[in-house]
């Protein structure tokens, strides 16, 4: 097959994963048969994707790892620790616009689907109190709601990205961190502290309860952050340390006698929405790699002597802006990306720019939904963070050529 007509097949495919969900397909489903028309157009070694299916460490550990990261989100919200972990927060801040962004940041940390939605409901009557506008409210809202995703280990995007460059977690995590900086940096000059000047209102200190809420915050969130101690710190695999926090979560609530909610944590963890993506993911991995997808990317951007930095950017952004979902730009581009040398500022660009995309998609869930909460309009959210998008892509850029 001639390099043009194999990067069209390359083309057609990735079309395919951005197209099919605006079909309501789901995106899953849309990554599956993305993949299957990549194997079946360019060819493959059937015998080989066999067997690369039936691997336990780059497919199925993968898939039982977002399902572990899931049952923990799911079981400490049965427990209570949610609650009590966002009125800590609220507590500690010293003003107002410090605890609504907080807030948002904190749910975060929690790898749950629409999850600004989640955070709208609760700062809603901060954004209220600060007389906050909907485009304001939803737009804080929404960008420090994002601020964990380009490395905090629970996400799927980051474990299969990490699978992808074959990097271990502790890897990339420690060479991705500089992007959340970036975010919170550009979050305060574009959004925060221009919108907060005028309306952020101070808060009483807290005299002696300070303590006492800090302790409320470290006990309400004990379980993630002994999974980034035991994951970052002591370089236990994530596999490990997530079972082990998940299996304390389950005898804590069995001892209470509390089956229901263990069964309601796992039922929710073995959702097939989650875990369908996360496998057609890792599948389309397998697909990209056996069908020498990567070749054809490689000659044919090289024919027309596009700069590699363009590509980098290009194609995981395409691909974020078309879905909304960050392990769908990471599935359908970055295996792609393999052609290249990717560096850790390549792959930061390449990960910053699918975010970028992510994060401007006007099919975003969390984008929708919380600005349906906040009855805003998206195409002006979009427009009031942009500042921001651009300000970490920038600097990333730059980053990128100094290494070079």
């Amino acid at each position: 097959m001639s390099v043009t007509l194999g990067f069209l097949m390359i083309l057609t495919a990735i079309l395919i994963i951005i197209a099919l969900p605006r079909f309501k397909v789901n995106i899953a489903v849309a990554i599956f048969i993305g993949a299957l028309f990549l194997l079946f157009t360019l060819g493959a070694n059937w015998s080989k994707v066999l067997e690369d299916l039936k691997n336990w460490k780059n497919l199925w550990r993968i898939v039982v790892i977002v399902f572990l990261s899931l049952l923990i989100v799911a079981l400490m919200e049965k427990i209570g620790y949610l609650e009590v972990m966002v009125n800590a927060v609220k507590n500690l801040t010293s003003s107002l616009g410090a605890s609504m962004v907080s807030i948002s940041a904190f749910i975060g940390l929690l790898p749950m689907p629409g999850g600004a939605y989640v955070s709208a409901r609760l700062v809603d009557p901060l954004a209220k109190e600060l007389k906050l506008d909907p485009i304001e409210a939803t737009s804080l809202n929404y960008w420090f709601r994002h601020l964990w995703e380009y490395w905090w280990p629970l996400y799927t995007g980051v474990i299969v990205a990490a699978t992808t460059f074959n990097l271990t977690i502790p890897d990339f995590v420690i060479h991705m961190f500089f992007l959340t900086i970036l975010a919170i940096t550009g979050g305060f000059i574009f959004l925060y502290y221009p919108i907060m000047k005028r309306k952020n209102i101070k808060k009483g200190a807290l005299k002696n309860g300070k303590k006492r809420e800090f302790l409320k915050l470290l006990y309400s969130s004990w379980p993630i952050l002994l999974v980034m101690i035991a994951t970052l710190g002591f370089r236990v695999d994530l596999f490990f340390s997530l079972l082990f926090i998940d299996l304390l979560l389950i005898v804590l609530l069995l001892t209470k006698k509390r089956v229901e909610d263990v069964k309601y944590g796992i039922k929710f963890a073995l959702k097939p929405t989650f875990l369908g993506v996360t496998f057609a993911a890792l599948f389309m991995k397998i697909a990209v790699l056996e069908t020498n997808s990567m070749y054809y990317t490689y000659e044919s951007f090289n024919m027309y002597h596009v700069p590699n930095f363009v590509v980098i950017m290009l194609l995981p952004y395409l691909a974020g802006f078309m879905t909304g979902v960050t392990v769908a730009y990471v599935a359908a581009t970055f295996p792609l990306l393999l052609a290249y040398p990717m560096t850790y500022p390549a792959i930061a660009l390449a990960y910053a720019s699918g975010y970028a995309g992510h994060l401007t998609s006007p099919v975003h869930l969390c984008l929708v939904l919380s600005a349906q909460h906040f009855k805003a309009d998206v195409y002006r959210v979009i427009k009031r963070v942009l500042p921001s998008v651009f300000f970490v892509l920038v600097v990333t850029l730059l980053i990128y050529f100094y290494f070079l």
